[in-house]
């Protein structure tokens, strides 16, 4: 059975530089920003901390001052998302895109939110869009997600297309590499994908999820000894692991 791929996480951190209070409407901190922009960094804030109340007083306040700010329209999309409410967050998506169509991250944040919603087909247009945006600096990341929406359709060779495309632009990531092993094992390759998972372990530690992984490449390739050290390793490190438990019932 083939293994969904999760989307490579897109929010991005946000670096708060307050300097000075706002002492009008059209006064700007030591730092530059305008109060919309402080408010709107300060809603983002309080939203990656968990404090969804404050953030929306943040963010709401924000879009009062700019009704024009694409990131108090970013960031609101991205609170009404965690919050389910997609019609909200739909709206301030496309408010947000129009007002900076060549933002990379919102790109790839609403590219998220269209394949969390079924809508596959849009949501991959949008990643790449992100991938292909000037001076975004996370367009591998782009090109993977991309990968793990195209695996929900699914539709194996376009992810390999988009993970070949990632790890062109970065040959070491450890995500990338290890979303290559498990689809090239998942659609019957077993010896790309002992080779992915081996450029993996070269550059990131193991995890329960790439253990169980060798364990069943091994399998397959007839490698009972690699087999059998993946699973000691896996029954060691993540005893409580689900991975783990799948090991046992195949034992």
């Amino acid at each position: 059975m083939s293994r969904r791929i999760g989307i490579v996480a897109a929010m991005m951190a946000a670096t708060l530089a307050l300097a000075g209070c706002a002492s009008g409407p059209a006064s700007r901190s030591a730092s530059g920003e305008s109060p919309a922009q402080i408010n709107a960094r300060l809603g983002l804030s309080y939203m990656q901390q968990g404090n969804h109340e404050v953030a929306m007083e943040k963010l709401q306040r924000a879009l009062e001052q700019d009704p024009g700010l694409a990131d108090g329209h970013h960031y609101m999309a991205e609170l009404y998302r965690t919050l389910r409410n997609e019609e909200k967050a739909e709206q301030h998506y496309r408010r947000a895109l129009r007002l900076a169509p060549n933002d990379g991250a919102l790109q790839n944040n609403y590219a998220v939110f269209l394949c969390d919603n079924g809508h596959y087909g849009e949501a991959e247009e949008r990643f790449l869009r992100a991938a292909r945006t000037p001076n975004y600096q996370r367009s591998g990341e782009a090109y993977q997600n991309a990968a793990s929406c195209m695996m929900r359709i699914p539709d194996p060779e376009r992810a390999k297309a988009h993970l070949r495309r990632a790890l062109e632009i970065d040959p070491l990531a450890p995500s990338a590499l290890l979303q290559m092993s498990t689809l090239s094992f998942d659609t019957g390759e077993e010896l790309p994908a002992r080779a992915f998972l081996q450029r993996f372990e070269a550059v990131a530690r193991h995890n329960a999820q790439s253990l169980w992984l060798g364990v069943r490449i091994e399998r397959a390739l007839d490698n009972a000894p690699a087999a059998e050290d993946y699973a000691r390793q896996l029954r060691e490190q993540f005893p409580r692991a689900e991975e783990t438990a799948r090991l046992r019932e195949t034992e």
